[in-house]
């Protein structure tokens, strides 16, 4: 077995186990040893407790299971020792002492915290790794074995009870003051795998829900641009699949939107009359239906549109922007690409999104041809991230992963749909829909933005909104005073050399439209710009909504919006925004 995949085994059997069992046996050690009593009797068990604990983390490092399970069987043993000998005269009369009682206390209760890690966690894992070796994971080298992942996922559901009852433990321990210092690093180091586990946790259903259990899956992949700017994300410029069959999880190739989805919205879940009027009439279009800010529905539109054009049954949509591109790239290492283009965690951003349009569309290096050869790297860059996930995936970097996947949720540069409405609640409870909020009690004020001049200015615009103060209405109900500033950045040199392919039609004029949306069960009143005319008003998904489609902001300039919205009755959490991703971090 090669390190990288050896690595990812200590991590899942050692870290997460037997380190964590480590730290409590280290705690009660310095516990024991600590006591000021007649303890060698005592002493003598914890030294073999240590024992044990580095037997049993040898036999699992060297794959020998079943000496792990002798070792396991050992190490219980030493704790039924030692929870005798507590259970003795002499320390039951320890326990009423005022000082050593604390010290009797904190062992008492970290031996029953061993006693759940060793019989409801260690035992069970091993079972599992026996029969579900991790290095069987990886499938060649662009695959998944679902079935062990699914068995992995299975693991940590059954050790959920165990791992809660230890959480709970630990927030109850009393450790004696005077060992502070000398347990602290020890506890701290635990809190974090505790703290890493609740966050794995939440995940759970949904990645068993998108393995399928047992059966066959597609969901697209779509990689959408977020310098031609789209209030769901970006305009979709390649899309990918990634399928599951016969327990074998594989990504496919990405191609360009053009080629994978039809030119028509399919009538089945074609715009309504109020989406037209909302969006432009864009919706009609499967490529451009991310003018709508509702991922649900974008997603729900590219489905049907791939599924028709394919005779293929999409089960969920998963979409990624190149920030999430970078991020990932800063956990897995760097990518080249086929022009020579390096791609890493520090400039994929700025790479993708600015510099291989001027490399390629610049008013000196623009042909007829570019245009196919920019899509094709894009697509080649969706590809090549996602192998090198599959190829270099390590279970050490999980949490790395994970903190990537939270932070897109947050910013909407990660998003994802599910055609099963029980699945799609999973989707939710992680906050990833990037679906419309319709929860009062949390409450959001909604900022989104969309470039309709078909051009790549999007690298250059700024969002800023500011919420001011409270204010507490007769009835009850708060009312915030919300400044939006939307910034066209873009200077007079890159206007003379950036070709018309960046610059759009109106000489470096971003030309777009701008949707407000108040919170749930909330109003939105009082909308001024201080330019391009005024706002209407409407109703979306039972959401109060103020529209701009006429919105022209010309090189260095920007527009201020002024508005307030009242949050629902009873409602006194500060509205939080979402908004459509910017590049404005990156440049």
């Amino acid at each position: 077995m090669n390190s990288r995949k050896e690595s990812g085994f200590t991590y899942i059997v050692r870290t997460a186990f037997c380190y964590a069992l480590s730290i409590l046996i280290a705690i009660a050690f310095i516990t024991i040893v600590s006591m000021g009593l007649d303890t060698m009797q005592m002493a003598g068990k914890a030294k073999s407790l240590k024992a044990d604990l580095g037997e049993l983390t040898a036999s699992i490092n060297e794959k020998d299971f079943e000496r792990a399970d002798v070792a396991t069987d050992k190490l219980d043993s030493t704790v039924d020792d030692i929870d005798e000998l507590l259970a003795g005269k002499t320390w039951r009369t320890a326990a009423k002492m005022p000082v050593v009682g604390e010290y009797v206390g904190a062992v008492d209760s970290l031996v029953d915290i061993v006693k759940i890690a060793t019989g409801r966690m260690i035992k069970p894992a091993l079972t599992v790794i026996q029969d579900y070796p991790l290095d069987s994971i990886k499938v060649g080298d662009e695959g998944f074995n679902t079935y062990t992942m699914e068995a992995y996922i299975g693991l940590l559901e059954e050790l959920n009870p165990a791992i809660n009852d230890i959480i709970g433990y630990l927030d109850d321990i009393n450790i004696p003051d005077s060992l502070g210092g000398k347990v602290a690093q020890y506890t701290d180091k635990m809190a974090m795998i505790t703290d890493a586990y609740a966050v794995a946790e939440d995940y759970l259903p949904l990645l068993k829900a998108f393995l399928g259990g047992g059966s066959d899956r597609t969901y697209l992949l779509a990689a959408q641009n977020s310098t031609e700017i789209r209030a769901g994300g970006g305009f979709p410029g390649s899309i990918g699949t990634i399928t599951i069959a016969d327990g074998v999880l594989t990504i496919g190739d990405f191609n360009s939107v053009y080629d994978v989805l039809p030119y028509g919205t399919p009538a089945s879940v074609g715009p309504s009359e109020l989406e037209n009027t909302l969006f432009g009439n864009w919706m009609h279009y499967p490529r451009d239906a991310s003018f709508n800010p509702d991922f649900e529905r974008v997603a729900q539109i590219w489905a049907k549109a791939y599924g028709n054009k394919s005779n293929t049954n999409v089960d969920g949509v998963i979409s990624l922007t190149p920030t999430i591109i970078q991020r990932l790239l800063g956990y897995m290492g760097e990518v080249q690409l086929s022009d020579g283009t390096v791609l890493n965690g520090e400039n994929a951003t700025q790479m993708l999104q600015h510099d291989l349009y001027y490399k390629y569309f610049n008013n000196a290096s623009y042909t007829d041809d570019t245009n196919d050869v920019v899509d094709a790297l894009f697509a080649e860059t969706a590809k090549t991230t996602m192998s090198r996930l599959v190829d270099d995936f390590d279970l050490n970097k999980i949490a790395g992963y994970l903190s990537v996947f939270n932070a897109g949720a947050e910013d909407r540069t990660i998003m994802m749909w599910m055609a099963d409405e029980t699945e799609q609640q999973y989707v939710r409870d992680v906050g990833c829909s990037g679906g419309l909020n319709d929860n009062p009690e949390n409450p959001e004020i909604g900022v989104y933005i969309s470039g309709s001049d078909p051009c790549k200015l999007g690298w250059y615009v700024n969002v800023n909104t500011q919420i001011g103060e409270a204010q507490v209405n007769e009835d009850g109900t708060r009312t915030y005073d919300v400044t939006v500033t939307v910034e066209n950045t873009i200077d007079n040199h890159t206007i003379k050399t950036a070709g018309t392919y960046i610059l759009g039609s109106y000489e470096g004029a971003w030309r777009g439209y701008i949707h407000l949306f108040a919170p749930a069960g909330g109003t939105i009143s009082d909308v001024k710009a201080d330019s391009n005319g005024g706002f209407r008003k409407s109703k979306y998904e039972n959401l109060e909504v103020a529209y701009n489609l006429n919105v022209m902001i010309y090189p260095q300039k920007s527009m201020n919006i002024t508005y307030k919205v009242t949050t629902a009755d009873g409602v006194t959490t500060v509205p939080e925004v979402s908004m459509t991703p910017t590049l404005q971090g990156y440049r």
